[in-house]
């Protein structure tokens, strides 16, 4: 496990150091992408696959679908010509800058992690039969933030702004509520507990039309559910293949499902008519058709927006070296009531800053990067992103390194730290700041406050040496779940 975890690093370097030499951008595109895959599907079951998460969604979104804008829906397409989504810049200026700034970006973040650090093997495993042994005296405390994330859910909308990120925050914890639920022992109250919280997100999903937490939680916390499970390769390729599939059909039918929920207020059943929206698509499908493909594109071409920051920096605009991501930084730092004007997550100011385009009614983003390519230009903008990704491997390492010193349920907190970051390709700095900083900030106070939700007792720490007589994930004993792994 270990040599082929390097493998995939030493691949992953050969590519980045490739695509600074040379201009085969096409081919290490989709070299990268099928390295990522492979690694991710290598590591399912045996460690949390949230990095490879991170590497495979940026990578589709900033050069497999910008590909396939370059091949397919170039200006001599019918629609990218109508909806003006033909990339703005040239291929091999775009490529040149983004393929070795994401290559790069990946290559720091999922290099391999080892020991105390590590999200697979021996200390992951004693992780989770330690918090299993916990779980057993407590089973309770998981339901109890499932009860919680409930209600903050509900209240959100109630609240004034400064207060509802501090309530989306204890809805974001009943997912940690539902990991602790799914490894606690069985109870009278786990599965109703489990299934309770599960249809609720749905519903609220299908009711609002974001199906945001959906997707994105899911892949933040799936890769949970298949540890210690045995599964070969084929399987868990099917698996994967078929979450796509789903994710990809669901992209097919959410906008003509919000046109007719948001801008026609629909009062029919809203769960009846995304079915049949998604039963329109499966029976209307055609891989083959460009066409049928591009709501697909345009939703998930982040390089769309990279390449109008190309577009206009330096050409029109100066790059500010740094400035706005400067204050990004600090301002993740400092409260809201003591700098009432700091910059907010969100694309409405980049876009105009980085692009020169106001939306309105809608959201997009120019990611960080774009943020990186506006602020420092190609040469700095790789460094950047290749900082970028160090500095999440890092704050991801020391999520783990704590687990081991301080309680093995903080890796159940995983959803509540990392759910922005999963999908942050398509944000900003800020969001990826934001949830680091904010939501360790909000763990560290529930810590203190509530020290039973870890495991503690007040100053006393509930111990985790090596257990020997306890279950871990469907094996019969700890050492041959290590054995597996």
């Amino acid at each position: 496990m270990k040599n082929r975890n390097y493998l995939f690093a030493y691949l992953q370097c050969l590519v980045f150091v490739l695509s600074l030499l040379t201009n085969w951008y096409a081919f290490l595109t989709i070299s990268l992408f099928i390295i990522i895959i492979i690694a991710t599907l290598d590591k399912l079951g045996k460690g949390i696959v949230l990095r490879e998460i991170i590497a495979m969604h940026t990578t589709f979104v900033c050069l497999i679908a910008p590909l396939w804008g370059y091949r397919a829906f170039t200006v001599s397409n019918a629609l990218s010509r109508l909806w003006v989504k033909y990339m703005p810049v040239p291929e091999t200026l775009y490529y040149s800058y983004a393929l070795p700034a994401v290559a790069g970006f990946i290559l720091l973040l999922t290099w391999p992690l080892g020991g105390n650090n590590s999200d697979t093997g021996k200390h992951l495993s004693r992780l989770l039969v330690s918090a299993k042994v916990i779980l057993a005296k407590q089973p309770q405390v998981g339901f109890y933030l499932i009860i919680i994330g409930l209600i903050s859910s509900v209240l959100t909308n109630f609240l004034p702004g400064a207060l509802q990120f501090v309530m989306y925050l204890f809805y974001i914890a009943g997912f940690t509520g539902f990991l602790y639920l799914y490894y606690a022992p069985r109870t009278a109250y786990r599965l109703p507990g489990l299934l309770i919280f599960g249809v609720f997100v749905m519903i609220e999903a299908v009711r609002g039309g974001m199906f945001t937490v959906v997707a994105y939680m899911g892949l933040t916390i799936f890769s949970f559910f298949f540890l210690g499970r045995q599964l070969k390769l084929w399987k868990k390729t099917l698996w994967f293949a078929a979450g796509v599939f789903v994710l990809l059909i669901l992209q097919m039918a959410k906008p003509a499902y919000r046109q007719m929920t948001w801008r026609e207020e629909y009062s029919g059943n809203k769960g009846v008519l995304l079915g049949e929206l998604i039963l329109d698509q499966l029976s209307s499908l055609n891989l083959t058709s460009s066409d049928a493909l591009f709501p697909i594109y345009t939703r998930t071409n982040q390089g769309f927006n990279v390449a109008l920051v190309m577009k206009r920096i330096p050409q029109k605009q100066e790059h500010d070296y740094g400035n706005r991501l400067f204050l990004t930084f600090i301002s993740a730092f400092v409260p809201r009531v003591v700098w009432p004007d700091k910059p907010e997550a969100g694309g409405k100011f980049n876009m105009k800053y980085y692009t020169g385009y106001t939306i309105r009614g809608w959201s997009t983003n120019v990611g960080p990067l774009g943020e990186a390519y506006g602020s420092f230009g190609t040469n700095a903008g790789i460094l950047y992103m290749l900082l970028l990704g160090a500095f999440i491997r890092w704050a991801y390492a020391f999520l783990f390194r704590l687990s081991g010193q301080v309680s093995p349920l903080l890796i159940f907190w995983i959803p509540v730290l990392f759910y922005q970051v999963t999908y942050s390709a398509e944000t900003d700095t800020l969001q990826i700041m934001n949830s680091l900083v904010k939501s360790a900030f909000f763990i560290w106070v529930l810590y203190k406050l509530l020290p039973g939700w870890f495991g503690k007792s007040g100053k006393q720490a509930v111990k985790t040496k090596r257990p020997t007589k306890n279950f871990v994930a469907g094996y019969t004993s700890r050492a041959s779940f290590e054995n597996k792994v």
